[in-house]
């Protein structure tokens, strides 16, 4: 019974994000073609650079979850 529901809300949520990112920083003025829409539905950082990849990998920084829980051990 659930498998059912999951199915149609996983089309929801991928419509969705559609709609929300069709008009990303990387496609303007245009809109995104399709299949590069369908892309960016799944993996919303263009590229996984300095700029748009997990600081941690790049600057050795904590996440805000992370600074908090320390706070909070410490």
């Amino acid at each position: 019974m659930m498998k059912d529901h999951s199915r149609a809300l996983r089309r929801h949520h991928a419509e969705r994000l559609k709609k929300k990112r069709q008009f990303y920083f990387y496609s303007w003025p245009d809109k995104l073609s399709p299949a590069r829409l369908g892309k960016v539905v799944n993996t919303p950082a263009p590229c996984s650079c300095h700029l748009c990849g997990n600081p941690r990998k790049y600057f050795d920084e904590r996440s805000v979850q992370e600074k908090r829980w320390m706070q909070l051990v410490e």
